[in-house]
């Protein structure tokens, strides 16, 4: 990697001001290597001590745990142009073309995930999920599940970088769903929580059913947010069933209320409740997002609920039909083509779909004839 670092930059520097070079989309993928995953050293340098003749350190002697310094590579040609014209450059008083700066290799945490991964595939990116590592892209697939259709349709199929959020993929299917399937329940699981996905489908009056929460479950002794009765933001009754007198909900999301302190005083779910006690009254205040998440971890405990989201057991099979059986690696390189490709996987398996259903339909017509 040092080696090629090094290489990288004299190449840069050589060949950026010569057009025959510049304008190949092979130097722009080189630029963009050594902008993404390397920086000049020099740039880190005090200017106040280039002057200082005593000093004979080079970048480097001292350590650091931010950037590495490289050997200045220098092409076979210019070494010995270098021994050649080595009394005349000790003359001017001049460094050879001051020779290239030093390139220092940036640290893993410092390269972002959607650095070009392969110069063959530049939409390509880098993803690193439950441990392990992948590089391409990622589809979002949905389909039908009512358990009255007689098979399952593939509906939608977006494809993107494998860094981009599995939400972000979601919202722009949503609006297109709801008009054009009537779709009224969407099932997901906890990766989809989107703040964008949820406004849109409550615009669209469709319930998102999560078959799990990101996050930590709060502990059995403090009360969930879910316990009151709830009415948009505003707090109904509390788990006693009574009102607070004084409720606020601001335009940053935040909720806040107080209770008379007759009700909180010896009430039995005290110990347990959110409400902290003041002078004169007890008082809660939380983002609304939590009493959102409390009220969906409520749901999901539902034996209702639990049965229902198993309508979703074959989303797993349907990533398997559509990718796992002819292999993870795609055939195409170049964002348009995966996803290109994806549709026509897609548009394949429904009509193998339909087909199976109109074959056994036939068979079924043909034994009771």
């Amino acid at each position: 990697m040092e080696t090629l670092a090094e290489h990288t930059a004299w190449l840069v520097d050589r060949f950026e001001d010569d057009d025959e070079y510049a304008e190949l989309e092979s130097f722009a993928h080189l630029q963009q290597v050594l902008d993404e995953q390397c920086y000049r050293i020099a740039e880190l340098e005090d200017d106040d001590d280039e002057d200082d003749s005593a000093d004979q350190r080079q970048p480097g002697d001292d350590s650091s745990p931010d950037w590495q310094p490289l050997r200045t590579y220098t092409s076979p040609e210019e070494s010995t142009n270098t021994e050649q014209n080595e009394e005349n450059t000790g003359s001017s008083g001049e460094n050879a073309d001051d020779q290239s700066d030093h390139v220092g290799l940036k640290e893993p945490d410092e390269i972002d995930s959607g650095t070009m991964q392969n110069p063959h595939d530049e939409d390509a990116t880098y993803r690193s999920k439950n441990g392990e590592d992948y590089h391409g892209y990622k589809a979002n697939v949905a389909e039908t599940c009512n358990g009255e259709n007689p098979f399952r349709l593939i509906t939608a199929v977006r494809v993107d970088t494998n860094n981009t959020d599995d939400g972000d993929l979601l919202d722009e299917d949503v609006t297109t769903l709801s008009t054009e399937t009537g779709l009224r329940d969407l099932l997901v699981d906890g990766g989809y929580t989107h703040k964008e996905v949820e406004k849109r489908c409550r615009d669209q009056e469709i319930t998102q059913h999560f078959s799990g929460i990101v996050g930590q479950r709060p502990g059995a002794e403090k009360m969930s947010l879910a316990a009151p009765e709830w009415d948009g933001t505003r707090m109904v009754a509390c788990p006693a069933g009574h009102e607070p007198f004084d409720q606020n909900h601001y335009e940053t999301g935040r909720i806040s209320g107080k209770m008379e302190k007759e009700f909180c005083d010896e009430c039995p779910h005290r110990e347990s409740c959110f409400v902290k006690e003041q002078q004169k009254h007890y008082s809660y205040g939380f983002r609304e997002r939590r009493v959102e998440i409390a009220q969906r971890r409520k749901r999901l405990d539902d034996p209702a609920e639990q049965e229902f989201l198993k309508l979703r057991a074959g989303a797993e099979s349907l990533i398997n039909e559509m990718y796992h059986k002819d292999g993870e690696k795609t055939k195409f390189a170049g964002k348009i083509k995966v996803k290109n490709g994806s549709i026509a996987k897609a548009i394949g398996r429904n009509l193998k779909r339909a087909s199976g259903f109109l074959e056994s339909e036939a068979k079924q017509e043909k034994s009771a004839g």
